[in-house]
C-alpha cells in the first residue's frame, strides 16, 4: 500500500527455528540411544533376563520423558518470543511509507548454525534502528540504568544484548555502505509490561509496543537521505 512502509522478512521465523532445535538435538540424541537399548531386547541376545528387558524399556521410556520435559521450558520461550515479533511487527507495518523494515536480519555466516539474529531493523528519514523485541510477563521496570521484571534482574540484560547487535550492524554497514550512520538500538517491549511507555538508557531507547512508532519517527541527528536509504536497505535486504 502507498501508505504502508516496504516490508522485507517475516518476524519469529529463526526464534522459532531455534525452538525447534531446541527440542530436537535432545530428543534426537535419546531416540539414538534407544536404538542401541533396543539390541538388548533382541530375542535372540543372550544373558537378558525377561526383568532386565523391562528395565531397559522403562530406562528408554524415562530418557524421552525427561528429555522432552527439559527443553519444553527452553522452547515455549523462543515460541513466545516468536509471537512478541510478530505483535511488533505489526506495529512497525504502520510506519509511514518512507521507511523500510526488515525482519530477521542475520549477521554472519548461514547455514544450520547462523549468526547474531537481528529482530528488525528499520530504515528510514530517521536512520537506521534496530530493534530488539522482548515479550516478557510481569512489570518490567527501568531504574538506575537497569530493567528488572517483577523486581528480579533478567538471565540476560536486553540492554546488553542490543548495544551489541548495534555496535556489530554499525560495523558492518560501515564496510558495505560507506558514511552510513551508526545505528541506533532500541528495546521494544510487546504488550503492556513496560508501562512507563518510553525512557533513555544512554545511546538506548527502550518502549512498549504502543510508543514503539513514536519513538523511531522522533529519532534525530543521523538522518538519511533517500538515495542513502536506499542502498542500506538493498545492502540488508541481502541479510534476511
Amino acid at each position: 500500500m502507498e501508505n504502508r512502509p516496504t516490508i522485507i522478512g517475516s518476524p519469529g521465523e529463526r526464534a522459532r527455528f531455534s525452538g525447534l532445535l531446541r527440542a530436537a538435538l535432545p530428543l534426537g540424541a535419546v531416540l539414538v540411544l534407544c536404538g542401541y537399548a533396543l539390541g538388548a531386547l533382541n530375542p535372540w541376545q543372550a544373558g537378558l533376563t525377561p526383568a532386565a528387558k523391562g528395565a531397559v524399556v522403562l530406562l528408554m521410556a524415562g530418557g524421552i520423558f525427561f528429555a522432552t520435559a527439559a527443553t519444553q521450558g527452553r522452547v515455549e520461550a523462543f515460541f513466545k518470543g516468536a509471537r512478541g515479533e510478530e505483535q511488533v511487527a505489526i506495529v512497525l507495518a504502520t510506519l509511514p511509507a518512507a521507511y523500510t523494515v526488515l525482519h530477521g536480519v542475520v549477521l554472519g555466516k548461514g547455514g544450520l548454525w547462523r549468526g547474531r539474529n537481528l529482530d528488525h531493523v528499520v530504515v528510514g528519514p530517521a536512520g537506521v534502528v534496530l530493534v530488539e523485541t522482548k515479550n516478557w510477563r510481569g512489570r518490567v521496570a527501568l531504574a538506575e540504568g537497569r530493567l528488572t521484571v517483577n523486581g528480579a534482574d533478567p538471565t540476560r540484560s536486553p540492554l546488553d544484548q542490543v548495544r551489541a547487535g548495534a555496535r556489530d550492524l554499525s560495523a558492518w554497514l560501515a564496510r558495505q555502505t560507506p558514511g552510513a550512520p551508526p545505528v541506533r538500538p532500541l528495546v521494544c517491549f510487546a504488550g503492556e509490561a513496560f508501562d512507563a511507555g518510553s525512557a533513555r538508557v544512554g545511546e538506548i531507547t527502550v518502549c512498549s509496543s504502543a510508543r514503539l512508532v513514536e519513538a523511531i519517527v522522533s529519532q534525530t541527528g543521523a538522518a538519511l537521505d533517500k538515495a542513502s536509504q536506499t542502498l542500506v536497505a538493498q545492502s540488508l535486504s541481502r541479510l534476511v
